[in-house]
This record gives C-alpha cells, structure tokens and sequence, in this order.
C-alpha cells in the first residue's frame, strides 16, 4: 500500500496532531474542516508542533519549513478524500457525526482508500454500517498529545477486512507510531477503559473527601506513574511477587478487600463535581499557569521521558 498523500478530516486537537505527525514523515496533508476560521487557527498550532519537534531533535532539521509547504487546507470533504492515499477522521465523538462523516467520505474517496476513525471510545462496527465499503473502515486511536505519544490502537468492525488492520498497523509502524491491535471491539478499547477506572477511583476519592484533586495527582504520578512508563500492571504483579502465580496466590484476598469498597457508578455523582471543579482550579499549576502553558509544560516533560525511554 502506497501512501504520499493523507487527508484529515477534522482540524481540532487529535486532527492538528495527526497532521503533524504525518507532516514530519514526509507526507503531503490535506487537512479538512467546516471553516476557514477552524482551519486557520489549526494551522498555527501545527506550525508550533512541528517547531517543538525540530527544536527538540525529535525531526531533522528543516522539516519544520518543509512541513508547512506539504499542507493544505479546505472546507469541502469531497476536495480533502478525493485525491487522498489514506484517511485519518478526527470530529467529535458521537455517533450521530462520525456517521454523517463516514457517509460523506466513503462517498468522496476512491474505492482502495482506508477510511480511519480517531475514535476514542465508539465501536467501528456502528459507524461503518452507513458506508458502501464497510471492509476498509477501521478505527485507529491515537493518545493525546498525538505528536508525541507513539502508542495507537487498531479495531477492525464486524465488516472490516484483514488486509484493512495489516494495512493500517504497517502504515502506523511506518510513520513511528507503536500500534496496539485488539483482538475484538469493545467500547472505550483498552487505554480508555483503563483511564476510566482510574479517573472512577480519583472522583470517589475527592468526593469521599479523602483527598484534594492535588493530592491525588501527586500521589499516581510520584507513586505509580513513576513506573507507569516501564512497567504495567500485569508485569507489576509479576515483579510485586515472586512471580505472578506467588503474586495471585498472596494479595488476591487483599484486593478483594479493595474492590469490594469501591463503587461502581457508571456516572459522575453531582455531589462531586463541585470539589472536582474547585480542587482542580486550586492546584498550584493550574493557578499560576495557562491551559496553554500546562499543556507546553506537559510536552516538555514527555520529551524529556520519551528521549530517557529510547536510551534504554
């Protein structure tokens, strides 16, 4: 599969991501979005990506000034699938667009194309039924911040074909990404489900009035997430104990004293969301820094790990 020539469909955050990331490949992008206005803000902020990358030796040299001239901009879908080699979808996660953006794509493209979903928690499988060629639909979910994060994860509909996921996993491997394919669908996959217990677990704890909304955070990322970077959980247990059986056989009655108090809503409870809100606003950083300049700061962390990472 021959791919010079990507188009994204949707200019917010994960397309403006993705679009750089194909940019710094070598590729030629044709990013698409409902406005101008849209369009050009997006534009800046791939222009700052691809700075931070080169700026950070994460590029060569001059990819920052070859990048802008491999970009184009238009509101018309048909414009932006047409002449495409690959599609990367990035709008806002319902079903109601996705589907109404499939349809549209799937009519604009030509017929070999891969049709993607940056997805992050809808199932494939819905989506593709509005679209004539189901088999090349598949969803390909990236991490926030998508320039930076090398991990996505691949799922395949119940029409989408094999050589569709092979495709995308090597064309994923091609451009740096590490691709991470599920074996069936399931709603939020596997990065997104695991962020979801964790993020039940943090709301419950501020709501029980166990700790601030800082104190949580410091305690996952200056506990856990210190080695959240080399080890998961199932490689954790293995270390914890004396191999993972050892592990099972000696803290299963532990956790189960774990689980057995945490709760299990599938809704954030109103009584949270207030300290939720006003814990998070009081935390120093977010007092004395822009969500423009947390953000900044978070890149810069994620450099500095990703270049310890790939010197080990």
């Amino acid at each position: 599969m021959e791919i010079n020539k990507v188009a994204c469909v949707g200019a917010g955050l994960v397309g403006q991501g993705w679009a750089t990331i194909f940019l710094s490949r070598g590729l030629e992008v044709i990013m698409q979005d409902i406005s101008q206005e849209i369009l050009n803000e997006s534009m800046k902020h791939i222009r700052m990506n691809l700075k931070f990358l080169e700026t950070h030796g994460l590029v060569q040299k001059g990819n920052f000034e070859a990048g802008r001239n491999r970009i184009k901009t238009t509101t018309d879908i048909t414009d932006a699938c047409g002449h495409a080699d690959y599609v990367q979808e990035s709008v806002p996660d319902t079903y109601e667009i996705k589907k109404r953006v499939f349809s549209e794509m799937d009519a604009a493209a030509p017929a070999h194309v891969i049709l993607a979903s940056s997805a992050s928690g809808l199932l494939m499988s819905d989506i593709q039924e509005v679209t004539t060629r189901p088999e090349r639909c598949v969803l390909v979910h990236p991490i926030l911040p998508v320039h930076l994060i090398p991990t996505v994860e691949i799922a395949g509909g119940e029409k989408t074909s094999s050589t569709t996921v092979q495709e995308a996993r090597e064309f994923m491997e091609r451009i740096g990404k590490s691709p991470v394919v599920l074996r069936r669908e399931v709603p939020g996959y596997i990065i997104n489900r695991l962020q979801a217990a964790l993020l039940r677990e943090a709301i419950d704890l501020v709501d029980k009035g166990i700790a601030s909304p800082e104190e949580v955070d410091k305690a996952f990322c200056r506990g856990t997430g210190l080695r959240d970077p080399v080890v998961g959980p199932f490689l954790r247990m293995h270390i914890a104990g004396n191999g993972i059986e050892d592990f099972i056989e000696n803290f299963a009655q532990s956790y189960r004293y774990r689980w057995e108090t945490m709760e299990t809503w599938t809704s954030i409870p109103p009584s949270a969301i207030e300290p939720v809100i006003n814990g998070t606003r009081d935390m120093e950083i977010v007092s004395e820094k822009s969500l423009g300049e947390v953000r900044a700061w978070r890149d810069e962390m994620l450099v500095k790990i990703l270049k310890l990472m790939e010197n080990n």
